[in-house]
């Protein structure tokens, strides 16, 4: 990249966010982490990564933050222990990161969404209501976009799925998922910046290689799996549901793992393919590569 460009990114630390920040940097784009807690940042993030503190409520801030810089990356997200009358990273946030980027005349914001919330439009719950509306923001905010609706990530598998020495499947998923790694998404992100300076807005199916059904990415992670001994166990959605009642954190991942469990996803990425690369990580290689 002859000149490099600014970028900011919003959810960097996260367990899809760090991959991403780290493509960027390796695509030769200058990066800035937009954070709330810097020793957890200096902690995860690359060295040459920017780190700035702010947090998305704090207008005057992001106005600051944005100075100077071309593109943003947004990884945002509704936490398990957020309350429908809560402040929202997805909506409030984002209403914000906007009025500062526009204010600062950004080129392009990138967005990571979810194949679920752009295919199921009819779920009665608060949270996909919020998630739903995001997009239609972004779309309306006047900046152009590219919008990321990625299938399942790999990254669930070490980081959301084992619980102690145990993997559990919840419920009964009735349909197989096209496992993507967080790093071929990363280089997929950056590559979407860099082609797309026109102003022209893409949406893009994020798919990995591989289709498979729950039991079979968790047996092939368990093989390959080499850090600790892992067991498979299998969870009924009922009892978490019925836990839920008392535990709200419970009740959002078996809504979550419940329409999650009945997505009918087809394949849809060959167009991302073509324009930003095709994924190349098998499970396989992801659980190795965990293990070094």
């Amino acid at each position: 990249m002859e000149n490099k460009k600014n970028i900011a990114i919003i959810g960097g630390t996260g367990m899809l966010g760090l991959p991403v920040a780290k493509e960027l940097l390796n695509a030769g784009y200058n990066v800035t982490a937009l954070v709330r807690d810097k020793a957890k940042a200096e902690r995860l993030l690359p060295k040459a990564v920017n780190i700035i503190v702010v947090e998305l409520h704090d207008k005057t801030g992001l106005n600051k933050a944005l100075k100077g810089v071309d593109y943003v990356y947004l990884n945002l997200s509704v936490s398990p222990t957020e309350k429908k009358s809560d402040f929202h990273p997805e909506k409030e946030g984002l209403a914000n990161v906007i009025n500062a980027a526009n204010k600062n005349e950004i080129k392009r914001i990138g967005y990571l969404s979810s194949i679920i919330s752009r295919d199921y439009k009819n779920i009665d719950w608060w949270v996909f209501d919020i998630k739903q509306e995001a997009i239609k923001t972004l779309k309306k905010s006047g900046i152009s976009y590219t919008i990321f609706y990625p299938s399942t990530f790999m990254e669930n598998l070490n980081n959301t799925f084992i619980q102690g020495n145990k993997i559990n499947i919840v419920g009964k998923p009735l349909y197989k998922n096209w496992w993507i790694a967080g790093e071929d998404y990363g280089r997929q992100v950056a590559r979407s910046f860099e082609i797309l300076n026109e102003g022209k807005n893409r949406e893009y199916t994020i798919q990995g290689t591989e289709d498979l059904m729950m039991d079979e990415a968790v047996e092939i992670f368990v093989t390959h799996y080499k850090k600790q001994s892992i067991k498979i166990g299998k969870a009924p959605l009922g009892l978490l549901k019925f836990i839920g009642i008392f535990n709200p954190q419970l009740k959002y991942v078996s809504k979550i793992l419940e329409v999650i469990n009945n997505c009918n996803e087809k394949f849809d990425a060959q167009k991302t393919w073509d324009e930003l690369g095709k994924p190349q990580i098998t499970i396989e290689d992801y659980t190795i590569g965990l293990n070094n």
